[in-house]
């Protein structure tokens, strides 16, 4: 019996050393972020919003950015319309619907479906917006099992027709640092399509303003 005892002892000791080993080697192969200084702004807003830090093995960075060829104004107004997400954010959403009056606004909410991918798979979130600067820029939080996010969406005006939109998320917990190497490059080509999507949508949608009698 004692041997048993012994035997079982050392077993879950191997077991041990195994699992931090495993810990110690996903947090090694972890990509860390190194993003645009227009990227990183917005990275560290969304970690202040957070109230987490930003260099840390339990922080991911999920960045994307790009130029879009139409007014802020038009760019924000199709981010703008919510349920028309999946149209352009497609893989990354696949539904998207307001929770109470429609529109982003303090405080108020909203539930988007997204297609993560493994570990997480499929994903149903209600996010509440913690910052706005109407036609500029939106921030939303969330505090959930031991997982901190905040997701910044930002529109910069560079000439009357151009915008440079930028789309951050913050993710911190010790979970995080865990699936971090798993999922950090996939997401950021999720994120990278949907800035790509909203630009097409936006500017199909001035091409045909400015075409129209």
């Amino acid at each position: 019996m004692s041997r048993s005892l012994r035997r079982l002892g050392g077993l879950s000791a191997v077991l041990l050393l195994l699992l931090v080993a495993a810990v110690f080697a996903m947090s090694a192969l972890r990509v860390g972020f190194s993003g645009t200084e227009a990227e990183t702004a917005a990275a560290r807003a969304a970690a202040e919003a957070a109230g987490v830090p930003l260099d840390s093995w339990k922080t991911l960075v999920v960045a994307s950015s790009g130029s879009v060829g139409a007014p802020a104004a038009k760019a924000w107004e199709v981010f703008s319309r919510l349920e028309e997400w999946p149209l352009w954010s497609a893989p990354l959403h696949l539904g998207a619907r307001w929770t109470g009056e429609p529109g982003f606004r303090v405080a108020g909410g909203f539930e988007q479906v997204l297609a993560l991918g493994f570990p997480l798979g499929t994903v149903r979130a209600r996010e509440f917006v913690t910052r706005l600067t109407p036609g500029r820029e939106v921030t939303w939080c969330r505090d959930e099992a031991g997982i901190v996010s905040c997701h910044v969406w930002r529109f910069t005006p560079v000439t009357p027709t151009r915008t440079f939109v930028v789309n951050v998320e913050v993710l911190h917990g010790r979970p995080v640092g865990l699936f971090a190497p798993l999922v950090q490059s996939r997401w950021s080509r999720l994120f990278q399509g949907a800035v790509s999507g909203l630009a097409r949508r936006a500017e199909g949608e001035a091409e045909r303003a400015a075409a129209a009698p």
